[in-house]
């Protein structure tokens, strides 16, 4: 049976991923850049959380290194959907990354959650004075990360789910670096400690946000690929 590929009879039309070999390539590029980036930093920042006893920061780490888990995750289904040699494995392999993307979204709110509950435990119980100059470098040397980041992955991410899993983990983060930088200025100018454990929240509440139209259209993207 001959598939047609027009958008009348194909829904998923610009949903489903695009498996030119050519864009494909590009695409484990872009993800193997973001991910050096974003590993690399991600470390060094989470050394500095503990030294400047930040929570924004550890969040901010945290939040990092489940960037790396997403493009991981988006890299893996990208590298199998190349393996597809015939139009019998297209299908599947479009929706490994459909998959790929829907586990970024779940994971998202999976983080929104901890660093919520996190925030939380820490408003409650006494903690040591926060190193503000530390933190405020930190959190300034990251948006700077991020920023480069999200340009290199926005351009793929409006027409590939995939993409834009790891494009979304990164914009949250990029989000939860304006914040860190926020409080640190707080704290340092101000003395409000708690402007630390405020920003968790408020960018707990943000990664959410930004979650669930994923989950939404990779769910609907999924269903549809079953007709």
């Amino acid at each position: 049976m001959q598939w047609c590929e027009c958008k009348t009879c194909d829904p998923l039309q610009g949903k489903l991923p695009d498996l030119n070999p050519q864009l494909s390539s590009n695409k484990l590029r872009l993800l193997g850049v973001g991910l050096l980036l974003t590993g690399g930093f991600a470390l060094a920042e989470y050394a500095m959380s503990w030294w400047s006893h930040s929570l924004a920061l550890v969040v901010d780490s945290g939040h990092m290194f489940s960037d790396c888990l997403a493009m991981a995750l988006s890299l893996s289904a990208t590298w199998l959907a190349r393996l597809a040699a015939s139009r019998q494995m297209t299908l599947g392999s479009q929706r490994a990354e459909l998959l790929a993307a829907l586990a970024n979204g779940i994971g998202l709110v999976v983080l929104a959650i901890w660093v919520a509950w996190e925030a939380m435990v820490r408003f409650q119980s006494e903690h040591p004075a926060i190193i503000s100059e530390v933190m405020l470098l930190t959190a300034i040397v990251g948006l700077g990360f991020n920023v480069v980041t999200v340009s290199l992955l926005h351009s793929h991410s409006h027409a590939d789910l995939n993409i834009r899993g790891a494009f979304l983990h990164v914009l949250a983060d990029t989000v939860s670096s304006v914040g860190v930088i926020l409080a640190a200025l707080l704290i340092w100018l101000l003395h409000w400690d708690w402007a630390d454990e405020v920003i968790s929240l408020v960018t707990a509440g943000l990664i959410a946000i930004g979650a669930f139209p994923l989950i939404r259209e990779s769910l609907r993207s999924l269903r549809q690929s079953s007709l």
